[in-house]
Formats: structure tokens, sequence, C-alpha cells
């Protein structure tokens, strides 16, 4: 990722060391008294400015994207400089974490919905330490890992709370502001809580479409060039009828994976009847020895945001490093189509509205894997309970705002900053780019977008109609498997649970299996090891008999999924000498 590392304070020589090899090649160096910082990755998205008219300085990192009037564009070197308070701030799109300092004082800004964050602590000698990279904040600093904070990222969907997992490092995001007394060597961090627009006012299916067109063509009329994501769902969908409907041809679309996948074998159909530039993009599947080094990387920038085997997947993306071009895709657009949370909505609606916290959590449960014993297990789940009870007082009341828009604002405070955030920030050392459905200038208005619009998938089926309607013909792809366009949240669901009733034959995706199987003389090494037996968190029976099974090659695909998921905790694990 785009990173910076810095410390303001005492500085020692040991200390100054140590940054610099976690730092190999840095863009840029600031050594000054009390205030040593080192920032680099991709040039792109790791920006330094300097205030000419002041002493102040500025590095930036991530993208940012400004408005004027109707129009996008992208913040250039020196824009930075211009926003230089929360309320300015306040106005600009984008996922960025700026850091500001003069001689007197550092500041330091997160985007309002927390696509980027930074950690900060103290050191034992009272230097405070800042960097988007916990993973090296872990290799200075001692701590252990908050089970409690933990709890919900392991148990549920995501993690609930925005708090690092970490005990004594604070993790700053989602608009929260710190401002560093250099002199005073004192700190103080400023919260935000974003909040879309409520209001009466009216935001149509065609003002919907007017902003985002906006935010998906502004490249182009910039003459920079687009490379699109493109699956077989909804989303990225309704990004292509836009770009098919403008007649611009300054962009391409890219597809990462198997070409028998559902998602790609769609997605071919597509660009071979529309004589559409297209580039699947497929890597081979790396050795024992490459498994585990990106496998290392990935799940120490991203503390464990996904099964081990997610790399065999992401790892396509290092294929666009370096391309002068903006990529774009359809993250998070399941948000417009109010698709999160059904089955909370529809089963524990009572519980929701009594705001039963034990109740509740039983239907948001995601199971990964049963590697903790009975004693962290309860802490995780009591962690959970009081994250959930936290995010109670923290939104608007049910009754205020409904069921529903009560979910997708749950869904938008919680999912962003704690499951897109770390991908986002991964992203940003190999490429630049955004994602046009959540940025605030559109987000901002879905309350005041009618639910019955954003139900079904209503509204973006609308506006691939009306954009480019022969994109409507093609079946859309989800997992396994395809279905008609037109289907409904209920019929998809029907057609999935009835393909698997009626043993439809589906694709098979075995790369977690084959994960499993390439390394399983490094997974038999692990959970044999003194380090894994003595470990106090672990269940050991469990990680015994996933061992046994593998061994005997008797494994099920439950257990490939637990052992895909111990596998990432583990190697975060060792990595970080928890």
């Amino acid at each position: 990722m785009s990173w910076i590392i810095g410390i303001s304070g005492y500085i020692d020589k040991d200390l100054q060391e140590t940054i610099k090899k976690l730092t190999p090649q840095p863009l840029y160096k600031i050594e000054q008294n009390n205030l040593f910082i080192v920032a680099g990755g991709n040039q792109q998205t790791c920006i330094m400015a300097n205030n000419l008219s002041s002493e102040e300085q500025i590095i930036a990192i991530g993208v940012g994207l400004k408005k004027s009037g109707n129009e996008f564009d992208f913040l250039a070197k020196d824009d930075w400089l211009n926003f230089t308070n929360e309320k300015q701030l306040n106005n600009l799109n984008g996922h960025f974490v700026i850091i500001k300092w003069d001689n007197n004082e550092i500041k330091i800004f997160t985007d309002k919905l927390g696509l980027r964050d930074i950690y900060v602590c103290k050191n034992s000698q009272n230097g405070i330490l800042f960097s988007t990279r916990i993973d090296w904040l872990l290799k200075i600093i001692n701590t252990k890992i908050n089970f409690k904070e933990f709890g919900s990222r392991w148990l549920l969907f995501n993690q609930i709370s925005s708090n690092s997992v970490f005990d004594g490092i604070e993790r700053i995001g989602s608009g929260k502001s710190v401002f560093i007394d250099r002199k005073a060597n004192i700190i103080s961090i400023n919260k935000k809580n974003w909040l879309p627009v409520f209001s009466e006012q009216n935001f149509s299916p065609d003002d919907f479409s007017n902003t985002l067109e906006q935010l998906i063509m502004f490249p182009l009329l910039h003459n920079q060039r687009i490379s699109l994501s493109l699956s077989g769902g909804m989303d990225s969908r309704v990004i292509l009828s836009f770009l098919l409907k403008n007649n611009y041809t300054n962009w391409y679309a890219h597809t990462f994976g198997d070409k028998n996948s559902p998602d790609s074998v769609v997605v071919n159909k597509i660009i071979s009847d529309h004589n559409i530039h297209h580039e699947q993009i497929d890597l081979p599947f790396p050795d024992i020895y490459g498994c585990l080094k990106e496998i290392r990387e990935y799940v120490s920038a991203t503390i464990i945001n996904s099964e081990a085997s997610a790399i065999i997947q992401l790892r396509n993306y290092n294929t666009l490093a370096g391309r002068d071009e903006v990529i774009i895709d359809g993250g998070f657009g399941e948000i417009w189509r109010r698709d999160f949370f059904n089955r909370l909505l529809i089963t524990g609606y009572k519980s929701l509205i009594n705001k039963n916290t034990k109740e509740i959590l039983p239907h948001m449960k995601y199971f990964r894997a049963n590697i903790f014993n009975d004693e962290i297990n309860n802490i995780m789940w009591q962690g959970s309970e009081e994250q959930l009870q936290n995010i109670f007082n923290e939104l608007p009341r049910i009754e205020d705002i409904g069921a529903e828009n009560w979910l997708d604002l749950f869904a938008i405070k919680t999912r962003l900053s704690n499951y897109y955030s770390y991908e986002q920030a991964r992203l940003d050392s190999l490429l630049f780019g955004y994602m046009p459905f959540i940025q605030p200038s559109l987000l901002e208005n879905i309350f005041n977008l009618k639910i019955n619009h954003r139900k079904n998938g209503k509204l973006f089926k609308y506006l691939i109609s009306k954009n480019f309607k022969d994109l409507t013909k093609y079946p859309l792809a989800k997992g396994q498997l395809t279905y008609p366009f037109w289907f409904n949240t209920l019929l998809s669901r029907i057609w999935k649970i009835s393909a698997k009733k009626l043993k439809v034959k589906l694709y098979n995706d075995n790369r977690a299996e084959k994960l499993i199987q390439t390394l399983s003389p490094f997974i038999l090494d692990s959970i044999n090891s003194s380090s894994v037996k003595e470990c106090e968190f672990y269940n050991y029976p469990r990680l015994l008999s996933l061992s046994n099974s593998l061994t005997k090659n008797e494994i099920t695909n439950n257990e490939i999924n637990e052992l895909d998921w111990w596998l990432s905790f583990e190697i975060f694990r060792q990595e970080n000498n928890i």
C-alpha cells in the first residue's frame, strides 16, 4: 500500500534504523527537530507538497476527488494544500489520509467514510508513533491482540467497531482527526460521525443517474484512460452501461480469474457481442514459496481481512500495477440494491426493533473456523455484543428512519471501514483507482432515494435498460451459477437453493483446496510446532483434527474452509509475534 510512518518526540538512532529497515525505497523522508517521517509506495497515491507562503508541509496518501459545479476531477499535487481544515475536507470525495505539519503542530485527517486509516500509539520513551501500516508498529512496540475488539471481525460478517484490534494502538479513520503539539508532545483526537442526509427532499433515480454518470465519466473528459473491473454481476454492468452509452473509446475492461467461471463466461459473451477491448487476467498458481510470501504480505497489510486463498484471485491486480490508467469498479454497489442484512430483516426483525443484541448477533454470524478455545470465544462474543450496543447508541433510532434504512446505514458505517478499507489501502500501492458507488457526493443522498427504487436491484435494472438496453439480455453471475437478469432478490435466492437441491452441475472453484494441498507441509509442520501447541488462545484439539484429516487425505470442504481461515490468522500471528 502507499504508506507513511513517523514519530514525533524523542527519536533514538535504533528506532530510526528500525523504521528505515521496514521502509525500503521511500519516496519521501523528513528529518527535523523531534520529527521523523518516511512515506512511499505508489507515486500516484503518495503525494508531498510544500506551501511556499508558510512553513506548512503535507503528505497525502490515497486519492482525492474534488467537485466544482457538476464536474469532478482528481486532486493534483498542489490542490491538497487547499484543504487545510476539517470543514474544507468535508467537501472532498475519495479515500485518503492527510498529514500536515509546521514547526508547532502536526495534523492528521482521514476521509469521512473510513476507506483509509492510520494508527497512532506511544512507545516506551513517550514518542508519538503514527503509521498507515499497523504491522510495522507491531514490530516497534510491545502489544497484544484485543480479542474483545477482534471478536466481531472473526465471528460476524466483519468487525463492527472502528477501533484497533491491538491494545495501546489507536485507529484513526472515518473522519477522525489528530492534533499533535510538537513542543509539548501532547496528542488530541477528534471524532466525527458522518451521516447521510435525512430530509424530505426527493432524490430521484434520474438524479442518481446524473451524479453517478459524472463520477464515472470525468476521467475520460480529462483524457485519462479507464480500466473497468468487469464481472458478471449487476454493479459493474451499471458502470459498463454508462461507458457504452457515451461512445468514448479511451477505456477497456478487465476480468480476473478462470475463463470458465460463471463471471468470465458472462463477461466474454458481452464483450464478444459488443466488440469491447477486454483483458482476461489469470496468473499461474504460485508454488509453495510464492504462496507463503504473498499470503504473508496480504494478511499483514489487511489484518486477516479474508481467508488465505483470497490472494489467489487478488494477486491478479499485480498485472495492472504501474499502468497509466484509472481503475474503477462496482465496489459496494450492493448498498444501492438494499442487499445487506436481509436475513436479519426477515428473521430477526422483532429483535432488531427491540435492540436485543443477544438475539440479533446469531443472525449476523459468519462461520470462519472453530480455532479458538472457549474462553477466547466467550470474550469475542461479549465484545461483539458491546460493539453492537455502541452502534445502537451512535446511529439514529430505528423508529425515526425505519429498519431497512437503519440496516443500510449500519452496513455503510461498519463494512466500508472494516472490510473495503483494508483492500483499498493494499490496492493503492499498486494502482490508481476509486469506487464510484461510494463517493460521498452520491452516498449522502442514499436515504433521499425511496426504498422501493433501491429494493431488488430495481434502480440498477432501470439504469442498464435506459443506458444500453441490450445488456439486459445477458444473465447475471453470482458465485457458482448464473440466473436471469430480471430475477429479484428472492427469486435469485430460490434459484440458488433449487440448483443445489436438484444437484445442478455448478462451477467448481477449487482455489482453496489447491492452496491447502500446496501448503500442506507448512500447515502440518505449523500445527505440530511448539508455538502452536503452546498458544494460549487456540483450540488445539480442533487443529489436531484438521491436521489428521489433511494427513489422511480425507479432508472435507468445510475443513478446507477452516484451514483456509486458520492459515490466514496463523501466518498473521507468526509475522507479528502475537
